[in-house]
């Protein structure tokens, strides 16, 4: 990175061995970000405080729009109707998002970070702005696809940011930060969707991300600048984004469809997934031929990314499955009430958030392979315990077993990030910072639907030996093994069922139990899987620094002038 100083005079900056390329003074290296011009030679704390701003704004949109809705779902369903097809306003909105995310990092890459981050915040604004104005569930499901175009597009942009502004060894505290709204996300949207909902109108859990859109799109709009990769071609591997997009497509409707719309055995989910199979198999004859190729292929060859590819995706299987089914069972086994949930769910959301910030912070002093392996210890032990819990364990049991499983978790977040960014070249960081995230919403689609398929085919099993005992009258009610769930986790619903048919009351207990084991088998299936995190942790190569080159002797103004850089530096300055 070259440092302005004065007219015609440049310094010239490495990071871990890296010399950026020479760009003209103020521009930042291989198509990256610089910042707006500032006086000196030093970017002043309040310029970098507005783009981290901004982007923690664009992300904290995102992370809460998925809860928010959530919450305001049976509200949405009563006016628009559609309860069949309730789930797409989720699926879509994830689903496209999977899509596109890694295209876009890869265009980021070759067209600068900035305006694929301004021009997906736009569109997300859009998409919100539809959403909110939606007459049936039919234009909802379509304009939540369009917030998800808008997300895949910010999302890979604002890591990939965050990894170009800084150098290696502080690219750790950076996403740690920025990933720790997740959790102020996960806590915060529940609330902020029950008020909106129920105190001015449903639509504004959409309309509401438009003044904070706005915000988000100044902050980097007026602070940060960029050029283009001059050296860069223009992209033209769209054979190999529309292999991969039919990939994805294919592949995750199959998940999302699996088990609900279609059963797990039938011909319309073999189709999917052969689809997707062999759709997969013409992306990779397609990018080995590419010259510029979407996702180059031959990143994983280097054993940090493909190591760090099977983390992401473990990981994430364990806690969104963690997140789908800790709930769960607090309210269907454990009798908790809607409060009572919520709590649980942040036992494991703050000690999550906890664990991001910790793992950036550790990241200098440990490296990201030490950093994986201590959060998949924790996680492995958390895990352990949670094998004791059962039917007749209490709330606070289950909440105390949540802490170390988030902690664990969240420590690996900033670790796997910063470990694909220090992987590849800086004019690759798009790319690798898009599949960070690509990985981690695969993975999370793939833990929710195969722990959905175990627990579904371990209930109904079950089931259908006490529906034996059962009277004829309550047997058509439970046979049902998703009534009987939605039953079970209602106290309301619970109590009607009983008002009409008093002689149920009996069986309720064993169904309960029954519901129970069907999900502490997931635990049990989980903690193999935080195992294999761990195991392929080890994998990551433990040299996590790049490599210093020696320096040539610098003349005394430009040793003055970087001494005097880094004694800025130490009251939170950072150069340009």
């Amino acid at each position: 990175m070259r440092l302005s100083t004065a007219p015609g005079r440049t310094v010239e900056r490495k990071f871990g061995g890296m010399t950026e390329a020479n760009q003209p003074t103020g521009m930042s290296g291989l198509g990256s970000q610089g910042l707006a011009p500032q006086a000196g030679p030093v970017v002043r704390r309040r310029t970098i405080a507005l783009v981290l701003g901004g982007l923690l704004t664009g992300l904290l949109l995102g992370f809460m729009d998925v809860t928010i809705v959530a919450t305001a779902g049976p509200t949405i369903i009563s006016e628009l109707g559609g309860l069949s097809l309730y789930a797409w306003v989720f699926s879509s909105f994830v689903i496209v998002q999977t899509i596109v995310i890694p295209i876009f990092g890869k265009l980021s890459d070759l067209y600068g970070r900035k305006r694929f981050f301004l021009v997906g915040l736009v569109v997300f604004m859009i998409g919100s702005t539809l959403s909110g104005a939606s007459q049936n569930i039919y234009e909802l499901i379509i304009f939540r696809a369009v917030q998800g175009i808008g997300f895949g597009a910010f999302v890979p942009a604002t890591i990939a940011i965050a990894g170009d502004l800084f150098p290696p060894e502080k690219r750790g505290r950076v996403q740690g930060l920025l990933f720790s709204v997740n959790g102020i996300a996960f806590a915060v949207a529940p609330a902020a969707g029950s008020y909106l909902t129920e105190a001015i109108n449903w639509r504004w859990i959409f309309y509401i991300n438009l003044p904070l859109g706005i915000i988000a799109f100044l902050m980097i709009y007026l602070t940060l600048r960029e050029s283009r990769n001059a050296g860069a071609s223009a992209f033209s591997d769209w054979a190999g984004a529309s292999a991969l997009g039919g990939f994805l497509a294919l592949f995750m409707m199959g998940l999302f469809l699996g088990g609900s719309t279609f059963d797990w055995v039938s011909w319309e989910e073999a189709a999917l997934f052969a689809g997707s199979g062999a759709v997969l198999l013409t992306f990779v004859v397609v990018e080995r031929r590419a010259r510029e190729p979407v996702l180059p292929l031959r990143l994983f060859r280097k054993r940090t990314v493909s190591a760090a590819t099977a983390v992401n995706i473990l990981r994430a299987m364990v806690l969104f499955g963690l997140i789908a089914y800790i709930p769960l069972y607090a309210q269907a086994v454990l009798g908790g009430s809607v409060s009572d949930v919520r709590n649980v769910v942040y036992a494991f959301a703050l000690p999550t958030t906890l664990g991001i910030l910790l793992g950036g912070l550790s990241l200098s002093r440990m490296g990201y392979r030490n950093t994986v392996l201590v959060g998949a210890g924790i996680l492995v032990g958390g895990l352990v315990a949670l094998q004791s819990v059962n039917s007749s364990s209490s709330l606070i049991r289950l909440m105390e077993l949540s802490v170390p499983i988030g902690v664990g978790s969240g420590l690996m977040i900033p670790a796997t990030i910063v470990a694909f960014q220090n992987s590849v070249q800086r004019n690759e960081i798009g790319v690798a910072s898009a599949l960070a995230a690509f990985t981690l919403n695969l993975g999370g689609a793939i833990g929710v639907a195969s722990l959905g398929a175990i627990q579904a085919n371990r209930f109904t099993a079950q089931l259908s030996s006490l529906l034996v005992g059962i009277p004829p009258n309550g047997r058509a009610v439970l046979s049902d093994p998703n009534l009987v769930g939605q039953i079970l986790a209602s106290p309301a619903a619970l109590a009607r069922l009983l008002a009409a048919n008093p002689p149920l009351a009996a069986f309720i207990p064993p169904l309960r139990e029954a519901f129970s084991q069907s999900i502490l088998i997931l635990f049990l299936v989980l903690l193999g899987a935080s195992v294999a995190v761990f195991v392929a942790g080890l994998l990551i190569k433990g040299k996590d620094k790049r490599p210093s080159t020696p320096q040539p002797a610098k003349p005394p103004d430009q040793t003055a002038l970087e001494a005097g850089m880094m004694k800025v530096g130490r009251r939170r300055h950072f150069p340009a």
